[in-house]
């Protein structure tokens, strides 16, 4: 892995030269090396934001433990698994343990796994500074950068998770040209290392899925080749999919926000925060520790209670429409409201108007109802209604779709 190292080193001194394109065959290109579904990839720097208080050092830490051990415990594909460190700069070697147990114990995760493939840092034992101001000439300084190339290189390190970015430098977050300089460190330890970077950072505000919604200069999210962020379910989403308000903290969603070097996922992953019992209790402390740890979760099914049957049923009362000629609607809102075609599962199946828009909208996505204009003999004008279409109705199975 030296050699790594000092032909990084070397072609950072070349002269600069125009060099004609080399036109492979296509088919000689090797492929892009991802390790973890398409959310890191050796080389290149990722981003994972989220607010404080959300979970996502318990996800970046489970993250790791899947790469470390080569189990895709989150529902993310492990592409090749790979020794990791991990560079927490905020909490005690203590906290940390407590956080790898808490994870051991909910995925099952022996210790042999993880021994000698996942390592831990903390910035309570040793501060970290990959780029500061030089007091003298102002220019920025990468005190940390080479260090950190060699003790990854040292024990072959393919992903390096950094929890959070901003301690990780002493620049002004506000600064493009020095955010976008404090980015090129990391994806330089990228580069030299071959290894991925998963740099943890806050969000100011903003909607899940908004990249911009990051804090602080927006060049470090330029400089990454993939961006997600983690957000709390709103009371919304809680009750659409019947979440009790008081679990509605522990399942957090996941968006792509960026993802330059593969096509963004239709949905978002969702995960839950489980309270761990780590059994470490002593006298002063007879319950312990409860720790929190990630796990998948999958939204329930909108067709949960609903029969193939009650599904046909259904489908018959919205083909004949809420009568006067008229044609159920797709929507709830404004005037459509009145005949939206949910009403038909709210009155004669007795779901929530939450479970009966997810039904329909997966009817929709799935084509079993459509939209399409019709005339409105008693309005006299065109409108817009469902129909069914009955050769894509349930048999045996329920007309399952992306129910999320």
């Amino acid at each position: 892995m030296n050699d790594v190292w000092a032909e990084w080193q070397r072609r950072r001194v070349l002269p600069l030269a125009a060099e004609p394109a080399a036109l492979p065959d296509p088919a000689a290109i090797p492929p892009r090396e991802w390790l973890y579904g398409t959310r890191l990839i050796r080389r290149f720097v990722s981003v994972l934001a989220a607010p404080g208080g959300v979970g996502k050092s318990a996800l970046a830490l489970g993250i790791a433990a899947a790469l470390a051990t080569g189990k895709g415990f989150l529902g993310e594909r492990v592409h090749h698994s790979v020794p990791v460190w991990v560079l927490n700069l905020e909490d005690p070697l203590e906290e940390l343990h407590r956080r790898v147990a808490a994870l051991m114990r909910l995925h099952s995760l022996p210790r042999e796994a993880l021994a000698g493939r996942l390592y831990l840092h903390s910035g309570r034992t040793r501060r970290l500074t990959m780029a500061a101001l030089d007091a003298q000439s102002a220019a920025v300084a990468h005190p940390d950068r080479t260090g950190v190339i060699d003790a990854c290189l040292a024990v072959g390190i393919g992903l390096v998770v950094v929890d959070p970015f901003v301690k990780s430098h002493r620049l002004d977050e506000n600064s493009n040209a020095q955010m976008d300089a404090a980015a090129t460190a990391w994806a330089e330890v990228a580069e030299a290392t071959g290894a991925a970077v998963l740099l943890v950072h806050h969000v100011r505000k903003g909607a899940a899925g908004d990249v911009d919604a990051a804090r602080g200069a927006k060049s470090l999210t330029d400089a990454a080749r993939a961006a997600f962020l983690l957000s709390v379910m709103t009371p919304e989403e809680a009750q659409s999919l019947s979440v009790p308000e008081r679990e509605r903290w522990r399942h957090v969603r996941l968006d792509d926000a960026k993802a330059n070097l593969a096509p963004r996922p239709e949905t978002a992953r969702w995960f839950r925060l489980e309270t761990v019992a780590l059994g470490n209790f002593s006298q002063d402390y007879p319950h312990g520790d409860q720790v929190a740890a990630v796990t998948p979760w999958t939204p329930p099914s909108p067709f949960r209670g609903l029969s193939a049957a009650d599904c046909n049923r259904a489908l018959d009362l919205i083909a004949a429409g809420p009568g006067a000629g008229m044609a159920f609607s797709a929507h709830r809102t404004g005037r459509s409201g009145e005949r939206w075609a949910g009403r038909v599962l709210v009155q004669h199946f007795s779901l929530d108007e939450g479970a009966a828009a997810r039904v329909i909208a997966a009817w929709l996505r799935s084509g079993l109802l459509e939209e399409a204009p019709y005339h409105d003999g008693q309005q006299r004008k065109t409108r817009l209604g469902v129909r069914v279409i009955d050769a894509r109705r349930p048999a045996d199975k329920l007309p399952m779709g992306n129910e999320t």
